[in-house]
């Protein structure tokens, strides 16, 4: 008789463990988009591949597209995945189902037709309260009431739902799947949807899942279960596999090697992602690059990742150029999704459409300055992927403007461009006041000179400060006829005198 060797059915036992998981997708009736993304997403180990991923904020709180614009400049990339919060559960509204907010949508639709994904969690009000709050009152809340009919709670846990059902029926009008990241963290002890019962919060999500597809008809949903690894038995409260798609860890450590609680969930056999990534400690020395070799060595199953904002960012951290630049790492603009909604270019990444227009390390070229007190000249104070910037003294004065600008047609190629950015900062010193200086990118277009311009964004003195300019806005002709490209800086100061600077001109 014929036998096989033990080392090959244990080989065969780990690729069919790697491999071969489950792509149907938990919603029977998802949309062909929402299937074709899970197949995507589930493939992706086997490639030895993941996507990026960055949270942007709480919507409408501190949800805003300025830190991917900061993680363009700083990389040449923008993330895969873009994810925004629904609700601030620590803010008080009457009703408190308005407390859930969606203007981040118009922001998920503009990432998703760049060629992006997009993620949706929720910091829930507890639906005890009659005006909010309470998103971390976990004792005067009997959670079975949220699916008892006869309860109040259950009354506005009901409007909870219905008011996020409009916000993802919004993005599936617009071709949008979503993952779906609800009651995230449910094993641990912070809020108020954590540490119940684990039949009561699984009969909760079912509940949740049946009323979302069924009865308001989201069908373009993937259901993300995201328990967070610092605590045991992360797959307690999983509430089965017909009402989840893709389970996940919420991770913050300094060792991304100690990673807990990861061959738990692969054992629930549906793709694997980290729902949440960032730092234990957030002082700016976490190198991001220890997750590639630790999803490479101990971790292969990761899918995906989704790094929180702030301090807890590759780009407020070392090394994000080389960890969103390597071969293991997919961006927006390189997903590739069979039916081809979402494949359009990126913007921000480093592909051939991407070009420099000024880095400044060869000196100042054509550019000049209007209303400065010295300069411009090339300057190593300000530093922007490693090349030089623009240096121009300026006298402050309240209400003052000051440019700098170039007329160099020579190097103006704006045709079939969708973005021009550029890197800007002030420095410290001069201020007498209180004041501040605001700048905005602009281009004179088209034989009558017609202005664009990015929009006034206060800058900062500490860190780059993108200003980005949608070409889009402009007719094509007029972008075949740039006369002048600079960046107005405005002031409502006054004191002595301080620096502008001006660096990495990107049109993408």
């Amino acid at each position: 008789m014929h036998s096989t060797p033990v080392f090959t059915i244990t080989l065969w036992l780990v690729v069919l463990n790697i491999c071969c998981y489950a792509q149907q997708t938990a919603d029977q009736g998802a949309n062909a988009k929402t299937k074709q993304i899970l197949a995507y997403i589930t493939d992706l180990p086997k490639q030895g591949k993941m996507l990026s991923g960055q949270f942007a904020g709480y919507s409408p709180d501190t949800f805003n597209a300025q830190q991917i614009d900061e993680i363009a400049g700083q990389t040449d990339q923008v993330p895969a995945i873009l994810g925004c919060d629904y609700a601030c559960g620590w803010n008080f509204k009457t009703p408190p189902e308005n407390i859930i907010d969606y203007t981040c949508n118009p922001t998920l639709k503009e990432h998703w037709n760049e060629g992006g994904l997009v993620t949706v969690s929720m910091h829930l009000p507890n639906p005890v309260s009659s005006n909010g709050g309470g998103y971390k009152d976990r004792w005067n809340l009997n959670y079975a009431d949220l699916t008892n009919s006869n309860s109040e709670t259950s009354h506005r846990w009901r409007l909870f739902l219905d008011r996020i059902a409009q916000g993802l029926d919004d993005l599936q009008r617009a071709g949008v799947t979503v993952l779906f990241r609800p009651l995230h963290e449910m094993n641990g002890d912070w809020f108020y949807w954590c540490n119940q019962n684990p039949d009561t919060f699984k009969h909760v999500w079912r509940d949740m899942f049946i009323y979302l597809t069924n009865v308001k008809n989201i069908h373009n949903a993937l259901w993300v279960y995201s328990p967070d690894q610092s605590r045991s038995e992360p797959s307690k409260y999983y509430p089965g596999d017909a009402y989840v798609d893709i389970v996940a860890l919420d991770v913050y450590t300094d060792d991304p090697h100690s990673m807990k609680g990861y061959q738990e969930m692969i054992g629930l056999n549906k793709p694997f992602a980290l729902g949440e990534v960032g730092p234990q400690t957030t002082n700016g020395q976490f190198d991001y690059t220890r997750w590639l070799s630790a999803v490479q060595s101990v971790f292969p199953r990761v899918a995906y990742f989704l790094a929180w904002n702030d301090g807890w960012s590759p780009i407020r951290n070392r090394n994000a150029f080389a960890f969103l630049n390597s071969p293991q790492i997919i961006n927006r603009g390189q997903i590739t999704v069979n039916g081809g909604t979402n494949t359009g270019s990126s913007s921000g990444t480093s592909s051939s459409s991407n070009t420099v227009l000024y880095n400044f390390s060869n000196g100042v070229s054509e550019w000049k300055g209007f209303n400065v007190i010295g300069g411009p000249w090339q300057s190593n104070e300000f530093m922007v992927k490693s090349t030089e910037s623009l240096k121009a003294d300026i006298q402050l004065s309240a209400g003052g403007r000051y440019v700098l600008y170039t007329q160099e047609k020579s190097t103006f190629n704006l045709s079939g461009r969708k973005k021009l950015t550029a890197q800007t900062r002030v420095a410290s010193w001069g201020f007498s006041n209180n004041g501040k200086i605001s700048a905005k990118l602009y281009i004179k277009a088209g034989s009558a000179w017609k202005w664009y311009d990015s929009g006034e964004v206060e800058l900062n003195s500490n860190s780059a400060t993108t200003l980005s300019l949608n070409l889009n806005q402009i007719f094509s002709g007029e972008l075949n006829d740039i006369q002048e490209i600079g960046v107005e800086y405005s002031s409502n100061a006054y004191g002595s005198n301080t620096a502008i600077y001006l660096s990495y001109i990107l049109v993408e």
